[in-house]
């Protein structure tokens, strides 16, 4: 979506980065697994996974955010997400802080390795069903969830 892509440029030219999610607190640390930051844009919660010993793919619509991360172990990769498709089985640690896309979502559950972490907030102008969340998420052991602001950390158990 060109559109976005341009409004997120903008906001970017100008925007500095922020401290990360707290909930990246509830990630243990890893040597050398493998995370994903879902519309990751300047990195904040990259460069936190990456304390915690996480190689990160950061994937965001915005060439500028991308341009301004510089660190040999967060791969960025200028994607939209309205039509990317999450390679199966292959993170240890999947994050979505603030964005929301419903068939990414859907897709989580099948791209986190058995034992892999999940991380989502989104806020109230993109908001989802509890429901229909814990639907898609119905083999996951809930490490935290709050509902305003609705946000779950969980872990993937068994096969999806």
């Amino acid at each position: 979506m060109l559109q976005e892509k341009i409004k997120w440029n903008e906001k970017y030219k100008t925007l500095t980065l922020k401290p990360p999610s707290p909930l990246l607190n509830y990630i243990p640390a890893a040597k050398n697994k493998k995370a994903l930051d879902l519309a990751g844009g300047l990195g904040r919660n990259a460069y936190e996974l990456v304390k915690k010993g996480y190689v990160v793919d950061l994937i965001d619509i915005s060439d500028v955010a991308i341009s301004k991360i510089n660190n040999p172990k967060i791969n960025t990769f200028c994607l939209d997400l309205d039509t990317y498709i999450i390679p199966q089985n292959e993170y240890d640690v999947i994050i979505k802080i603030k964005y929301f896309n419903l068939e990414i979502l859907k897709q989580i559950p099948k791209s986190l390795k058995t034992d892999g972490y999940f991380i989502f907030e989104t806020i109230d102008k993109y908001p989802i069903e509890k429901n229909r969340f814990f639907e898609i998420f119905k083999s996951f052991d809930i490490i935290h969830f709050n509902e305003k602001p609705f946000q779950f950390v969980g872990v993937k158990r068994g096969c999806n």
